[in-house]
């Protein structure tokens, strides 16, 4: 910082204060020093047991001497500040992960600590080197095309012109896409999008260039980014080695003796004497004891959770190993409740399970799959063996993926893909079931204009809404979760509902204060006893993931230490939370950031979950479709309860759906291959 500096005089509470007061002329918001090389040591797989204390531990000691007693192996300057064992992983892990000229050249950039990581895993010790020769490249690794142009015409001065500059424009475009949804683009699409980014007589250039690069494959009037190409094709080919191939575990006469057992066990743990598969359900069983690859689909309470428990006793049967999975952790909670088997995130058991390989008998289940999308998609077939069948069980009518691409939606049209569909409504009947399965099909359905019956619209103006929705949550707050289409922005948004919920029911209780970075005073963290609370990160080692709802349960009034088993001091507790699982779980400053108020909740977030009572604020929003509307209808059990715009709603619910506007290619890639 730069400018003129003078003495100032003023008086606290009784005090006299001087102080030197800097009026700015520049400034230049600096990094934390080491910055990277901290992060790198604490979270990379290469160095276990380095976790950010310790990293920071180094730094403090050694400052930017760290780099060379790294490159120089100096056990003994290290040692002396975390211990020879310690010593000896790190300078083993930096012979394979250490770049020192990198993470500086990095740092000195002011390369995103995120990004720069990733630039080192992919190209290690020349990563800086890499980059400087094409600071476009980075656009692969997720930033965004004006922050790379402003590193290329800051540092390198690169022209306007030049051919790194065109042909990493087409490849922004095109990631720009693969970001909102799309997996290719249509010509004249890439060719607008370009004219925001170059001048207009550049673009044909850039077009030539990109598809000599190999930045984009064509297709007819359609343009690829190679890499989500390459992806979709990769699904298409581990599907097709499962599709048209049949392998029964049964014959039909023993699988009909199977389900007969099932429909026996069954009848006896609800005490439904009269309890049988509908005809659809029995035929999906049938379906999972032929198929290598299956898609089971249906709308909300057809009784896909009694198929699912139909063909995991097939499948114990048979002598299979089933692996139950879900795309979010209150999705994977409600499988496991509902078919009393483990179940897990897909991302446990890429993470936990699927390193240590499956074995050939293997059978994956994954259920609410209209959660999928292409990239998800993409490592679990790459992470299993060709002899793993594959069952995913979902309703394409729900939200598309929040992730790039179409998984289930894609291949519902696909003709030669086994498909068994439940249409008959088993859960619950009734307002709701009705009036899910007519928005399913894209009609308005008949509302109750009072609060009180099962299936409701209260309309309201827009900017009503919010205090509206209040009203009816105070009516019965303990049963009631709210679901809103946006997080920030609206008029009835996550934030604001949750904010206007806070002070109505917990105005008076006690704050959860937390101290500020320098450990001068305490600050009000946003969170008061007694709050629902969602998390919005996942948090493995917790047992807590992206969705995960709770309730602020005890507030420590003097923050406890928590120790892990090996007794290392890994936080201070400043308060408890009791979490959907039943399960009470410390808060610390890691929880603590990763926490949002739970009075409302986003229906993305909500998908996969299950409440009794809902309110659902309708207004007008670009994510408003009709699968946005069915999802929230189809998370409650007793009521739903709309309050707001319905002609927002109607135009919603009989507009086409979102995702039929994502341009995908994996559909065709399918059918191609026949």
């Amino acid at each position: 910082m730069v400018g003129d500096a003078e003495q100032v005089q003023y008086v606290i509470d009784g005090y006299q204060v001087q102080e030197l007061r800097l009026t700015a002329q520049a400034a230049e918001l600096l990094r934390p020093s080491g910055a990277h090389i901290v992060q790198l040591l604490s979270t990379s797989p290469g160095f276990p047991g380095i976790g950010e204390v310790k990293a920071r531990r180094l730094w403090e000691a050694l400052g930017d001497r760290l780099y060379t007693c790294l490159e120089e192996a100096d056990h003994t300057a290290i040692g002396a500040v975390v211990g020879m064992d310690l010593a000896a992983v790190l300078i083993s892990g930096w012979q394979q992960y250490g770049a020192a000229d990198a993470l500086q050249w990095f740092q000195q950039v002011g390369l995103e600590l995120r990004l720069s990581r990733k630039v080192l895993t992919v190209y290690g010790r020349r990563a800086h080197v890499t980059i400087k020769e094409d600071p476009y490249r980075l656009l692969a690794f997720g930033m965004s095309w004006s922050a790379a142009d402003t590193l290329a015409q800051q540092h390198f001065e690169l022209p306007p012109d030049d051919t790194r500059r065109l042909s990493a424009a087409v490849e922004a475009v095109l990631y720009k896409a693969f970001d909102e949804g799309d997996t290719f683009c249509e010509r004249s699409e890439v060719e607008t999008s370009l004219r925001r980014l170059i001048a207009p007589s550049h673009i044909p250039d850039a077009l030539i260039l990109a598809e000599a690069n190999g930045v984009v494959g064509v297709r007819g009037d359609r343009l690829y980014a190679h890499g989500p190409y390459l992806i979709e094709q990769n699904v298409a080919e581990a599907l097709n080695q499962r599709l048209g191939a049949t392998l029964p575990l049964a014959e039909r006469k023993d699988v009909d003796a199977l389900l007969a057992s099932f429909e026996k066990d069954e009848a006896a743990a609800t005490g439904h004497v009269n309890f049988t598969l509908n005809a659809a359900q029995r035929e999906a069983v049938h379906a999972a004891a032929l198929h290598t690859f299956l898609l089971i689909t249906g709308g909300a309470g057809v009784g896909k959770t009694t198929v699912l428990k139909a063909v995991g006793h097939l499948l114990d049967q048979c002598d299979r190993t089933t692996f139950l999975m879900a795309l979010s952790g209150r999705a994977a909670k409600r499988m496991a409740e509902a078919t009393k088997r483990p179940a897990m995130t897909i991302a446990g058991f890429l993470r936990n399970v699927a390193p240590k390989g499956l074995p050939e008998n293997s059978v994956l289940v994954v259920d609410e799959a209209s959660m999928l999308d292409i990239l998800l998609a993409y490592r679990l077939l790459k992470a299993i063996p060709a002899s793993c069948r594959i069952i995913l069980i979902g309703d394409p009518f729900q939200l598309p993926p929040v992730g790039p691409g179409l998984t289930l939606h894609a291949l519902v049209p696909v003709e030669r893909v086994p498909r068994v569909e439940l249409t008959e409504v088993r859960r619950f009947g009734g307002d709701i079931a009705r009036g899910a399965q007519e928005m399913r099909d894209g009609w308005w359905p008949t509302f109750s204009m009072r609060p009180q019956p099962a299936l409701a619209f209260i309309p309201c103006a827009t900017d009503n809404i919010p205090e509206t929705v209040l009203r009816q949550y105070l009516s019965d707050p303990e049963g009631t979760q709210i679901l809103t289409f946006t997080r920030e922005k609206g008029v009835a948004s996550a934030r604001i509902l949750n904010e206007l919920c806070q002070e109505a029911v917990g105005g008076d209780a006690p704050r959860l204060l937390v101290w500020n970075e320098d450990r001068s005073r305490q600050e009000d963290s946003g969170l008061r006893l007694g709050d629902p609370v969602l998390c919005v990160r996942n948090l493995w080692d917790l047992g807590l993931q992206n969705g995960s709802l709770g309730q602020l349960e005890t507030i420590e009034e003097t923050p406890q230490p928590l120790f892990n088993m090996q007794g290392e001091r890994t936080g201070i507790v400043l308060a408890w939370i009791r979490w959907d699982d039943g399960e009470l779980r410390p808060v610390t400053e890691e929880v603590l950031d990763a926490l949002e108020l739970g009075y409302a909740v986003t229906v993305h977030k909500a998908q996969g979950s299950q409440f009794s009572r809902i309110i659902v604020p309708v207004f007008t929003t670009r994510n408003l479709d009709r699968t946005m509307l069915y999802t929230a209808v189809t998370r409650a059990t007793t009521q739903v309860l709309l309050i707001g715009d319905p002609e927002a709603g109607r135009r919603a619910v009989e507009a086409p759906p979102h995702a039929s506007r994502r341009k995908v290619t994996l559909t065709d890639l399918l059918a191609e291959a026949c």
